[in-house]
């Protein structure tokens, strides 16, 4: 009979393996490239931490039977890899979750002097965490007892009662829908966000990509969404379920490599694997309003520091403290600092992008 645990398995571990590199990337770029580690980074070292978890949670749940039909999984085996299986869903919302916090509290930190877009953004990670945190309680309390939920295989099941599986497959789909719109919002903030900046076009589209790379996770959301009717064929529960489970992990895995992917832009820099040729400078605004240039790098005397990427909005809030430090920026009506710690944000987040 056809045995689609390997399948799973080479899902699982890629995607992990994906995970740990990204992550562990955008720890050394912000800790030692930019030089500091946000609360967003924090957040992708827990949801990756979770993700290990998670992913514990699938293999084993494999091992015991998941991805294959009833009739080649012993009958003792059937509620042990429904229980891993459970655990891992659980798991799942978490990690969901917190990569919408990560995308979120990294654009919150570049359009900080936005204050429309911080509302909506707020408004959406409010929305999406209270729901999720629902949806988590939900699946866990999916049976009375909790443990009857994957008790109820076993050859003498105990007494108890499960909820409505309708009852379970609506809130799925709401929770699916609402990933995707927040995927797409926080996609499409960057792309206003940077439309009137001032760099040239091929740059502009660059930014755009590299901010908006986390978005790819909620195509595997849709693509994941028919496969939430196969909750409702128990007859062949283990099976059944791995095409939800393999799309389930795909879009959280991508979630959380693409979100940092997002902020290696330094590190190529810094490898020269994503160099400029063209000279870029920063706009200050002054005081009256007018922007006060520093035109081509080394034709001013504020310099930057090498690793300086001016084309990262990103790592323009991050490496400008960095990139000024120890020389005084000054415009007609702004006050001057010697320390750019002392600068709010946004005051730095109002650097633009120049190119000459």
């Amino acid at each position: 009979m056809y045995d689609r645990g390997p399948q799973l398995q080479a899902v699982f571990i890629f995607l992990l393996v994906l995970c740990v590199v990204t992550v562990a990337l955008r720890c050394y770029t912000m800790a030692f490239i930019v030089k500091r580690l946000g609360v967003e980074d924090w957040l992708a070292i827990v949801a990756l931490i979770l993700y290990v978890v998670y992913t514990s949670f699938a293999l084993l749940s494999v091992k015991y039977g998941t991805g294959r039909h009833l009739a080649a999984v012993p009958p003792e085996d059937r509620p042990v890899a429904f229980m891993w299986r459970h655990f891992a869903t659980i798991v799942y919302i978490v990690i969901s979750t917190l990569t919408k916090f990560i995308v979120g509290l990294l654009l919150l930190r570049i359009c900080s002097h936005i204050r429309w877009m911080k509302i909506f953004i707020w408004v959406m990670l409010v929305v999406v965490g209270v729901y999720n945190a629902f949806y988590f309680f939900l699946d866990i309390f999916s049976a009375q007892p909790v443990e009857y939920y994957w008790l109820r295989f076993a050859p003498n099941p105990p007494p108890g009662h499960v909820n409505d599986t309708k009852f379970a497959i609506i809130p799925t789909f709401i929770a699916s829908i609402l990933n995707i719109i927040v995927d797409w919002a926080l996609a499409i903030l960057p792309m206003i966000l940077l439309w009137k900046a001032k760099m040239d076009r091929r740059t502009k589209i660059s930014v755009i990509i590299v901010l908006t790379i986390g978005s790819i996770a909620s195509v595997a959301t849709i693509v994941r969404l028919p496969y939430a009717s196969q909750l409702l064929q128990n007859d062949e529960y283990l099976y059944n379920f791995t095409d939800f489970a393999i799309w389930s992990t795909v879009e959280i895995g991508l979630a959380l490599s693409a979100s940092s992917l997002a902020t290696l832009r330094p590190l190529f820099r810094k490898l020269k694997i994503l160099s400029s040729t063209q000279g870029h400078g920063i706009s200050h605004q002054n005081g009256d309003g007018k922007p006060h240039s520093y035109g081509r790098l080394g034709r001013q005397s504020a310099q930057l520091a090498p690793h300086a990427d001016l084309e990262s909005p990103q790592a323009i809030h991050d490496a400008t403290p960095h990139a000024i430090y120890g020389h005084r920026i000054q415009g007609s009506g702004r006050r001057k600092w010697e320390d750019p710690e002392s600068a709010s944000e946004s005051e730095i987040c109002m650097v633009n992008l120049r190119t000459n």
